[in-house]
């Protein structure tokens, strides 16, 4: 398959523990029926005695790769690397050798390396230093307009008070910052189906073209489901379900089951998610200081699944 301006463009995140790299079994899944461009990035922090900046910076990081020294968190990115060949997802390489690239004037910039996918597309592995991790993964979400991000949660959901009383989650911080849709992930096996949720919203209904690529994409089953807060909003969430099925069947797909249920929306949500690969959603209409108090996160801080934010 010849590469073309439709590819996903997947940006996974490395290092942010091992559920991160549960994510490469649905990265693979996706490139199966369509091609895509896969960017495995590393942000690794800055050196404590390389902080003086300027050219020396860069020698000093080019002069340990000619050494044979591998950078801190290139491991993880070769890792990462190995486990997508492993499933078919690398086909040839591009570049022997790491090469380095300056970025906004930062002598320590990135090193990339780059390959081919069976379909054509680029699988780069991105080593970027940075004393912010949110903001860089951002950065470089940017730079590679990627469609969506995948980065690793925390393997424990955070709920009641614990979640406003304890640090915010790196996951979330970068959820609630990226300008692209987001996926948390946690045990992302891509055989267990897509838990659609949708609203009586324009919000809601803007997301739906999106979670019907991605659901084309990955060839999983799909199941929709509205919570109504109150029992005089089921007409509505009935709504929205047959609206989104609509939706679904005119573009080729045809949902398993549609899903009305009564409840605090993030509690049922996560609840009936943990039988799914991947609980979709719309992003909140709050400023992103404020995401912590809406429905989507409050679902990614409490799912034991992944959590995908379209946005």
């Amino acid at each position: 398959m010849d590469r073309d301006d439709q590819n996903l463009r997947i940006l996974l995140c490395i290092g942010g523990g091992p559920e991160a790299f549960t994510g490469l079994k649905f990265v693979h899944r996706l490139t199966e029926t369509g091609c895509a461009d896969i960017v495995l990035l590393y942000v690794r922090p800055v050196d404590s005695g390389l902080k003086s900046g300027g050219m020396e910076v860069r020698v000093a990081r080019e002069n340990l790769l000619d050494w044979g020294i591998e950078l801190p968190g290139m491991a993880y990115l070769r890792q990462a690397r190995d486990i997508l060949s492993e499933l078919g997802g690398i086909q040839e390489e591009v570049h022997e050798e790491w090469r380095h690239k300056e970025l906004s004037g930062d002598p320590a910039g990135e090193f990339v390396r780059d390959y081919i996918n069976p379909c054509g597309g680029i699988v780069s592995l991105r080593l970027r230093t940075a004393s912010d991790i949110t903001t860089t993964v951002v950065d470089e979400a940017k730079r590679f307009k990627a469609d969506f991000v995948i980065v690793g949660g925390s393997p424990e959901p955070v709920e009641g008070l614990r979640r406003y009383l304890t640090p915010q989650q790196l996951a979330l911080k970068i959820a609630a910052h990226t300008h692209c849709s987001i996926i948390v992930a946690r045990h992302l096996e891509p055989g267990h189906g897509l838990l659609v949720c949708v609203q009586d919203s324009d919000t809601s209904r803007e997301m739906l073209p999106e979670a019907i690529r991605y659901s084309r994409a990955c060839d999983c089953p799909v199941s929709l489901l509205s919570v109504a807060a109150e029992p005089e909003e089921e007409p509505r969430a009935r709504k929205a379900v047959e609206e989104a099925d609509a939706l679904f069947h005119a573009n080729g797909v045809t949902p398993t089951e549609m899903l009305v249920e009564t409840g605090d929306p993030a509690e049922v949500i996560a609840e009936l998610g943990y039988d799914f690969s991947l609980i979709i959603m719309a992003e909140s209409e709050k400023p992103w200081f404020a995401r912590v108090f809406s429905v989507s996160h409050d679902v990614v801080a409490r799912a034991r699944n992944s959590v995908m934010i379209v946005k």
